[in-house]
This record gives structure tokens, sequence and C-alpha cells, in this order.
């Protein structure tokens, strides 16, 4: 059944009309929680602690233009409705609806670091975000960062049509940065974890593109 609902799915994105428009990839993602830092970290609710589970997605335009001139780094810039939406210990984080530049996807090739090492770097980030905390509670972002200390995960600093290789990369970090109700800082703290149906539905969206091109 599921093979011939991927197959009549494939179907309709070769068929359809509009092959030139813009194609939204979404990225399914899950992890675990490895640690709950900060000040505040006695404030969160008990659902969400090391050990804890995450799942959820981030939608982009696949076709979004790169903001900076650099040669070595990428930067994609969304308005909404594009974003991530995380789900954890009971609670959801998302991308604020209606936000404007909130969402951003960094795609750095070979760029130089500190040391002068080149580094690949694949970066996921909303600064406006909306949470179920409870009242007090106020979300500053969520981050994704990927970082490959061989700097040969990535070949451009092209925008993926399809999810990171997780194996492709050495450093691999997940944060949700809040504060509590007496403004003391929250990191929630962990690692993203592949996810086998993300694969199979973005290697049909990345042939969709190449047809499209």
């Amino acid at each position: 059944m599921k093979k011939k609902l991927l197959k009549f799915v494939f179907i309709v994105l070769l068929c359809c009309g509009g092959l030139t428009q813009a194609v939204p990839i979404t990225i399914q993602i899950s992890g675990n929680i490895t640690v709950v830092a900060g000040t505040g970290r006695g404030s969160v609710p008990n659902t969400i602690h090391a050990g804890s589970t995450f799942t959820g997605t981030y939608t982009y335009d696949s076709l979004a233009s790169d903001s900076d001139s650099s040669v070595q780094r990428g930067v994609y810039q969304y308005n909404s409705p594009y974003g991530i939406s995380i789900n954890l210990g009971g609670y959801e984080f998302k991308t604020a609806p209606n936000h404007t530049d909130g969402f951003k996807i960094w795609i750095r090739n070979d760029e130089l670091t500190y040391s002068s090492l080149p580094m690949d770097r694949y970066t996921v980030g909303s600064s406006e975000i909306v949470s179920t905390l409870p009242a007090g509670f106020e979300t500053l972002g969520i981050g994704w960062y990927l970082t490959d200390t061989t700097h040969t995960a990535l070949s451009s600093d092209a925008l993926p049509t399809t999810a990171p290789v997780l194996t492709d990369w050495n450093y691999n970090s997940f944060d949700i940065s809040c504060v509590d109700s007496l403004g003391r800082t929250i990191d929630i703290v962990g690692t993203v974890t592949p996810e086998p149906l993300t694969g199979v539905l973005l290697a049909m969206g990345a042939f969709f593109l190449r047809r499209k091109r």
C-alpha cells in the first residue's frame, strides 16, 4: 500500500503544471536531549530532561536566493510560512506564525575558522519562536548545528534539497534557548538522529527538482 501511495505522489509531481515554481522541502528530524543547563534549569517542566526525545520538522523554499555574496557562505532567509516546529516533553516550540525573516539556513563550504582551518557547516536557526510552555517562559531561539572538520560534507554553499547525511558530519548539536519568569537562562541541548522515512520522501523531491531544471 505504501509503495502504491508513493508511486501516485511521484506521478502527480511529474505531471503537475507548476514545475517552475518554488518547491517547499520539509525535513523531518528527531533526537534526544543530552543536557538541560543554565541558571533557570530547575524551573523547566519535569518532562524535559536529559534523555527526553524530541521530534519535529523544518520547511524551506528550495529556490530561495543566497543573500550573502561570499562564495564560501550561503545565507537563506525566510518569511512565514517557512520555519521549524519541535515537539518535546509534551510541549511545542515553533517559528512564530506570520514572522518576517525569523528563519534561516546557513550553508558554509570550506569556511575558514578562527584557527584558520577550513570547515563545512550546516545550520538551521529560528529567532522568532512561540511555545506552549507555561506562562512566564520565553523561547529565544532554536538551532541545529552540523560541522564537518574534514570539510568534505559540502561541495558548495548552494542550498541542499535533501536532508543532511548525518554520518558526513562529526559535530551535531541541537539547542533550544529559553528564559524563565525570573529572567534566568535555560539551554536545552541535544543531538539529532536520522529519520529513515525522511530520506525516501526527500529523494522524490530531489528528483522533482532535477526534472524542473
